[in-house]
């Protein structure tokens, strides 16, 4: 887990985290863009939100590589309800994972989004003989 104060230069400090961890999960290198775009606009929000709200408490950003998926989620503390550019930023997101949930955090409605990416099946090397 990576934790940051809800400041605009921690978004890029986020996403390289994201993508790194991503790589190491054997997400395939043609998705890495979408990690690290997808990222970047639920991390931006979430520091939009928390601007907005006037919270100073860190958004969090959770990474888990699981045997079938890599999944990221962002949390916030904020409260705030979402304007029509935030909902454009979080469709852009749907378009890029596999998955996009939309659900309350701490602050309120809104404040968890996960984004999952499935990993392909690498087929296993045949045993020579």
């Amino acid at each position: 887990m990576l934790r940051f104060t809800p400041a605009p230069e921690h978004v890029r400090t986020a996403r390289l985290v994201a993508v790194s961890v991503a790589r190491r999960s054997r997400l395939g290198e043609d998705r890495l863009d979408e990690v690290r775009l997808v990222v970047g606009e639920i991390c931006a929000r979430a520091v939009r939100r928390a601007a907005g709200a006037g919270v100073r408490a860190p958004v969090e950003l959770r990474m888990v590589a699981e045997p079938r998926c890599y999944r990221v989620s962002v949390v916030d503390q904020a409260g705030v309800e979402d304007d029509a550019a935030e909902r454009v930023a979080l469709e852009l997101a749907r378009v890029m994972a596999d998955e996009l949930e939309v659900s309350g955090g701490p602050g309120g409605a809104g404040g968890t989004v996960r984004a999952t990416w499935i990993l392909k099946e690498t087929p296993l090397p045949r045993p020579s003989g």
